[in-house]
């Protein structure tokens, strides 16, 4: 059967490894054969200590598949979560806040408080589309993604990234980040994106803003659960995977 791909807006920002490490493939599949499939690189290659956190910059993609016969998948919502020895460290570093992103967009934020960003292309329909996102630094568990799309219709949002720390169980950290319906439905017609690039983190005013304090036995564990509509169904596309990574 044929396979489409549309890329995951957001899809592997925390998602971080080593120099030069590629993510293995994460691919996971439900009843409507919706699958993911990401990769992501990250600097430096050596894990820091809880002592001496090492920053890391990432670069990440995330695709979802599914055949040619379903009506392409709109994301609504993302959760990642990520073995413990990888975190965030927003209330350390300056921030900006949703207030002022909604008023006037990332360049009313200080410039320090910029944290990465990211493009998306694809279609809404036969019209393509490219959307902007800027990663802006919230504090405490928040980081903001101002997104920006021009065609088919003119929108800029605010999303807002919620990170979550926890104190037992397999996983260390989770990313989650809900899509709002102007982001999903655009002049009711469902916006497909299938390119992106992301780049965040290790900015020089801010290197630590994700950082690695330990390397597990057999790489960083991860996690992406991808919420996604298709016509009528929902469902909760769920892909794991690895990252190698030195001590």
């Amino acid at each position: 059967m044929p396979i489409k791909t549309t890329h995951l807006l957001l899809g592997y920002a925390v998602v971080a490894g080593a120099a030069a490490v590629v993510v293995v493939p994460a691919i996971a599949q439900d009843s409507a054969q919706i699958s993911i499939r990401s990769s992501a690189t990250a600097t430096p290659s050596k894990a820091g200590t809880p002592a001496h956190p090492r920053g890391l910059s990432i670069r990440a993609e995330a695709e979802l598949l599914f055949p040619e016969d379903i009506d392409p998948p709109v994301v609504t919502a993302i959760e990642i979560r990520t073995a413990p020895g990888i975190d965030w460290h927003g209330e350390h570093f300056v921030k900006c806040t949703k207030a002022t992103l909604d008023h006037g967009g990332p360049r009313r934020c200080p410039k320090e408080s910029i944290m990465g960003t990211a493009v998306a292309t694809g279609h809404a329909d036969t019209v393509a589309a490219r959307l902007k996102v800027v990663f802006v630094n919230g504090g405490a568990n928040t980081t903001f993604a101002y997104a920006t799309l021009n065609r088919p219709a003119r929108i800029r949002d605010t999303l807002v990234v919620h990170s979550t720390r926890f104190s037992s169980g397999p996983w260390g950290h989770m990313e989650s980040v809900a899509v709002p319906h102007d982001l999903q439905i655009v002049a009711g017609i469902p916006l497909a994106l299938n390119r992106i690039k992301l780049n965040i983190g290790g900015k020089r005013y801010a290197k630590d803003y994700i950082s690695s304090t330990a390397c597990p036995s057999g790489g960083w564990k991860y996690q992406v659960t991808a919420h996604t509509t298709s016509g009528d169904q929902t469902a909760a596309n769920v892909g794991t995977g690895r990252i190698s990574c030195t001590k």
